[in-house]
C-alpha cells in the first residue's frame, strides 16, 4: 500500500486567483480529503487537541470518521466542541498541525482542510442546525460582533439566555469581515452563519455604537449580563516625521477602504509589517495591479526550519510563506523606518536603516542594533502600516462602564456587576480561534 503524502499546494493557480476576489484555496475532492484524514491513523499519542487546538477539538476522532468515509459522523464530532468550523477551517493557522505527532519526522496531517470539508459538506447536505434551548429568563447584551462576540452569543443562547449583539459596523463579523479579505474568507460564509444565529433567536443591532447611539447606562439597566467583545481597535501606528503625508494608511483602512486613494493600481506600494495582515495587503496590491509591492519587517528573517526556541509541540518560530508571496512582490527583513519622504504633501518614500539583532542562545532575537552608514531611501507612493494592534482605548465604553485596563490595555472584567470581557479585548490581539476559545471558556462557567 502506497504511503499517503501530505498535499503541499492547497491553492488555485496564481494566474487564475489574482484576477478575482474568490477564495485562494482550491476545493479538494472527497477522495483527497479521505486519504489525508487517513494519515492521522498512524499516530500513537495525539497532541493536536490538547497542546494544539485552543477549542479542544477531538481531532483524531473526526479524522478517523472522515477516513472511514463517514463525514456526517465527523461533523457531529466537531460540533461537540466548536460552533463555527467554517471560520477556523479557513483562517486558523492550525496550531493543531504544529503539534501533530507526525511533525516529529514527517509532515503534519491536514487538519484544517478536513475541518473545512466537513462543515461545507454539512451545509451542502443540510445537516447544519442550531440546537434548541430552554429559556432561563435572563438577558445578555454582547457588545461586538466579531469572533469572540459571536461565539459568546451562541454559547449563551444554548444555555437559555436571551441574547442581543450590538455592533457599531453595518454588519457583524468583526475582523472576520473587516480584517480578513474576501479571497481568504468569502463574506457569504459569514452571512450564512449569521442567518442561522438569527433564526435561533439571537438579535443583532448593527450601526449602533454604545456611548453614542445608545448609552452604556441603558445597557446596564436593561440587561442582566454584559459581555464586552470589542477586540483591540487601536492599530499600532508609526509616528515618525512625515506621517501626516497623503498616501499613508493603516492596514485595515487600506484593505477595506473604497475609492481611488486606497487603490494600488499603478503604484509603488510599501507595506511596513510582516504579519498576516501585511501579507493580505500584498495580495490586495497585486490584485489591483500595483506597479510594485515591497513588504518590510523590523524583525530578523526567521529560520527556515523550526527554531530550537519553540520545540515541538509548540507553535514553531520559523519562516512562513503565504499565498500572497507566491503571487509576487518582495520581502525584506531587518528594516527600521526613520522618516517618510514627502513631496507636495504626498508620500514619496521612506528613509530607512538596516538593523542587526543580538540573538539569544536558543535562536530568538532579543535586541536590535542599527547598522552604521546603512541609510537608504525606499521609493513608494502608497504606504501601508500593518504592525498589529496595541489594545483597548481607555475612553468610550470602558470609561462609561467604570472599568479599568491592565498595563497592556486589556479590559479588567467586573463579575461583581455581571460585566465580562472576552477575546482580544480581554487578552490582547491574537488569533480568531483563541478569541473563540476564550469566549467558550468563560461562558462555560455560567
Amino acid at each position: 500500500m502506497a504511503i499517503v503524502q501530505r498535499i503541499q499546494d492547497v491553492y488555485r493557480p496564481v494566474e487564475e486567483r489574482v484576477k478575482d476576489l474568490k477564495e485562494v484555496e482550491r476545493l479538494f475532492t472527497e477522495e483527497e480529503i479521505k486519504a489525508q484524514a487517513s494519515r492521522c491513523a498512524d499516530c500513537g499519542i495525539p497532541f493536536c487537541h490538547g497542546a494544539g487546538c485552543p477549542l479542544g477539538n477531538l481531532i483524531p476522532e473526526f479524522n478517523n470518521a472522515v477516513a472511514a468515509g463517514d463525514v456526517r459522523k465527523g461533523y457531529d464530532i466537531i460540533c461537540k466542541t466548536a460552533f463555527f468550523p467554517e471560520f477556523t477551517g479557513r483562517v486558523c493557522p492550525a496550531l493543531c498541525e504544529a503539534s501533530c505527532t507526525r511533525n516529529l519526522n514527517d509532515d503534519a496531517v491536514m487538519v484544517r482542510q478536513v475541518e473545512k470539508h466537513m462543515i461545507e459538506t454539512a451545509f451542502k447536505e443540510g445537516w447544519v442546525e442550531q440546537p434548541a434551548a430552554v429559556p432561563n429568563g435572563k438577558t445578555v447584551a454582547v457588545i461586538g460582533g466579531g469572533p469572540s462576540g459571536l461565539y459568546a452569543a451562541e454559547a449563551l443562547r444554548r444555555k437559555g439566555y436571551a441574547v442581543t449583539v450590538y455592533e457599531k459596523k453595518p454588519k457583524v463579523g468583526g475582523l472576520l469581515r473587516y480584517g480578513i479579505p474576501n479571497w481568504k474568507l468569502e463574506k457569504e460564509v459569514i452571512d450564512r452563519r449569521v442567518t442561522l444565529l438569527e433564526e435561533a433567536g439571537i438579535k443583532f443591532v448593527c450601526n449602533c455604537e454604545i456611548g453614542k447611539d445608545i448609552s452604556a447606562d441603558y445597557i446596564r439597566k436593561n440587561y442582566d449580563y454584559l459581555f464586552l467583545a470589542i477586540g483591540t481597535p487601536n492599530a499600532r501606528d508609526l509616528n515618525i516625521p512625515g506621517r501626516d503625508a497623503e498616501g499613508i494608511y493603516l492596514a485595515l483602512d487600506f484593505l477595506h477602504g473604497e475609492g481611488e486613494k486606497y487603490n494600488a493600481k499603478g503604484k509603488k506600494v510599501l507595506i511596513i509589517g510582516g504579519g498576516d495582515t501585511g501579507n493580505d495587503c500584498v495580495g490586495k496590491s497585486l490584485r489591483e495591479g500595483c506597479k510594485s509591492v515591497l513588504q518590510v519587517e523590523f524583525m530578523p528573517k526567521p529560520p527556515e526550519e523550526r527554531s530550537p526556541s519553540t520545540p515541538w509541540p509548540d507553535w514553531p518560530y520559523m519562516l512562513r510563506t503565504s499565498y500572497a508571496h507566491h503571487e509576487g512582490g518582495e520581502r525584506r527583513w531587518n528594516v527600521s523606518s526613520k522618516q517618510f519622504i514627502v513631496k507636495d504633501g504626498k508620500v514619496a518614500g521612506v528613509e530607512a536603516v538596516a538593523v542587526e539583532w543580538e540573538m539569544a542562545p536558543n535562536g530568538r532575537p532579543i535586541k536590535p542594533n542599527e547598522v552604521p552608514n546603512s541609510t537608504e531611501v525606499i521609493d513608494a507612493d502608497l504606504v501601508v502600516l500593518a504592525m498589529g494592534f496595541t489594545g483597548v482605548p481607555a475612553e468610550g465604553i470602558v470609561k462609561d462602564l467604570g472599568l479599568e485596563l491592565t498595563p497592556r490595555t486589556a479590559i479588567i472584567q467586573d463579575p461583581s456587576r455581571n460585566i465580562y470581557a472576552v477575546g482580544d479585548c480581554a487578552n490582547g490581539a491574537s488569533l480568531v480561534v483563541r478569541a473563540m476559545a476564550d469566549a467558550k471558556a468563560k461562558v462555560s462557567k455560567f
